[in-house]
Order: C-alpha cells, then structure tokens, then sequence
C-alpha cells in the first residue's frame, strides 16, 4: 500500500509531543510492515526510512503534493475540504463546541469519539523498546506532563506530597520548591523519560479534564509502573483496577498512594503489551485504510476502528 501522511510538525519531536510520537510511531511502523510511506512535514524533520518531503510552514495546498500512486492519505486535522482521493483523519486532541469533522474520521479513545458524536477510535500505540521494564522501584512518585497546563494539575500532586510526605519528582516544567521531598527536573528528553518511567512507586496523574488518551499512562505501564489516576476522559478505559487506582477524591488518591506496591509490575506491562503498542495500532490503521479504499467509509467496520 502507498500511503501519505501530511503532518506539519517538526518530527520526531524531542519532549513533549505524544500525537506527534504517535504518528511516528504508525509511520514507521507502516514501513516496516511492507508498506510505502510519503511524508509531506516541515523543514527540520528527520526520518531516513520515509520519503519526506518539507515546506518551511503549513500550507492548505497539500493535495499538490501528493503522488499520483497514493492509495490512502492520511491526516492529523481536518482539512477545508476533503481530499479527493481516500483519506483518513486521526484527531488527538478535544474539539472546540461545534466543531464539525469528516466522516473518515477516527478517535483515539471510545470516550474521545463518543464526545465528538463518533462511534470510530483507535487507541495510540507505542514501541515497547524505548521504555525500560523494571519490577524494583525506588523511593520516589513521579508526576510528567506539562507543568504549565492547569488541568494537568500539577498542584494536586504538589498537595499530595506535602501533606503525605512522600517524595515526588516533577517533570514537565520548572518551579521553585523549598521542600526536600519535592524535585524539579524540568522537560526530559526520551532517555531521561524512560529512566524516572522505571523507577517509580507510581506515576500519579490527576488529570482533571476530558483526556483525549493520556499517552503518558500506558508508557508508565510500559515501564511496570502503576498510574493513580482520576475517572475523567479515557482514564477508565487506560487504567483498570490490576494496573492502578482511579480516584474521585484526595482521600481516595491518599489511599491509592499508600497501596500502589500492591499492583503487579507484570500486569502492567501486560496491559500494554496486549492492547497499546505500535504494531497492534497499526494493524486497526491498515484495517481501516483497507475498508476505505473499498468501500469509502468507516462505516461497518465495527465501533474500535
């Protein structure tokens, strides 16, 4: 299969970034399955097994890039107009209230679709290999997303700490703390992410918006590492009770902490290996390529895909 992927993202992405590594993570996959993969991006990417083309910025004229061999076209946003030829849109994100998508459009969790007035997802997947499996654990709770988004709620966590004790090291962004039990350590890059990933007790995320996915949970359990979690967006469907705690409350992630040895670092690993890696998401994208160069549309393809 020809496929081609618009992404006007500098690829791949050094921290912060789970669609972009996401989509990463598929083409490359894509490649290694067989297929031909064309990237139109920005200036800057570099990705040796795909046939990259750059522009300096986004454009809207993407169709002219495409070539004539193209089977599937493969989006990351909805466009102004549909392509001509076969298309499939992925949106990582919430939408804005009203926001209309095309009907080749999938999710990346069955809450996030249903949200968005869709039956279609497909849950993101990563590569085994970059994250490092490790059932001994040190001292330490380990909190990584954006410090400077609010509904990451990094104050929660700091709250946890301070009241509990325990020790928390906070990545994703930078703040002065007078606590010793409480530590900084800025953005990681992806070798510093799979160390800190591996030697917590637990990854505490107390997400308290709609989470689209939450790419960091099934990399902490990549890592045998449990997630103390809320209830809110995909949270339920990422994080079951053999894997880590969901809570409604401070008490209950009070308790969540004090328990979190209680989890088996194998079921963790497990959760991933059997639902959440590259390969496994892949296969649900070609499943649906397939299904759209037959037939046009998603529909019939059953509601994860």
């Amino acid at each position: 299969m020809n496929i081609f992927h618009y992404y006007p993202k500098v690829l791949p992405v050094k921290k912060y970034g789970g669609t972009e590594r996401m989509a990463v993570n598929l083409m490359k996959e894509q490649v290694n399955r067989g297929h031909k993969v064309y990237l139109l991006t920005l200036t800057g990417t570099h990705l040796p097994s795909i046939n990259v083309t750059t522009t300096k910025k986004p454009i809207r004229n993407f169709e002219d890039y495409i070539p004539d061999n193209i089977d599937i076209v493969q989006l990351y946003s909805t466009p102004q107009e549909p392509p001509t030829k076969p298309y499939l849109v992925m949106i990582g994100g919430n939408g804005k209230p009203g926001e209309k998508f095309l009907p080749n459009t999938v999710f990346v969790s069955r809450n996030h679709a249903i949200r968005h007035g869709s039956r279609h997802y497909i849950y993101n997947g990563i590569k085994l290999e970059y994250f490092t499996y490790n059932e001994k654990k040190e001292n330490y709770f380990l909190f990584l997303s954006k410090v400077s988004w609010k509904v990451k709620n990094v104050d929660f966590a700091i709250r946890l700490a301070k009241m509990m004790g325990f020790k928390l090291i906070v990545a994703g962004g930078w703040r002065l703390s007078f606590r010793r039990n409480i530590k900084f350590v800025g953005e990681v890059d992806a070798k510093e992410k799979a160390e800190l990933l591996a030697g917590a007790k637990a990854l505490i995320f107390p997400t308290n918006w709609e989470e689209p996915f939450g790419l960091v949970t099934i990399e902490a359990l990549a890592s045998g590492t449990p997630v103390i979690t809320t209830n809110k967006g995909a949270m339920p469907e990422l994080v079951t009770p053999d894997v880590g705690f969901r809570c409604n409350t401070f008490e209950e992630f009070q308790e969540a902490i004090n328990r979190a040895d209680e989890i088996s670092p194998r079921k963790c690993r497990e959760r991933v290996e059997e639902n959440f890696t590259a390969e496994i998401m892949t296969g649900k994208y070609i499943k649906a390529y397939e299904k759209i160069i037959q037939t046009g549309s998603l529909e019939g393809l059953g509601e994860e895909n």
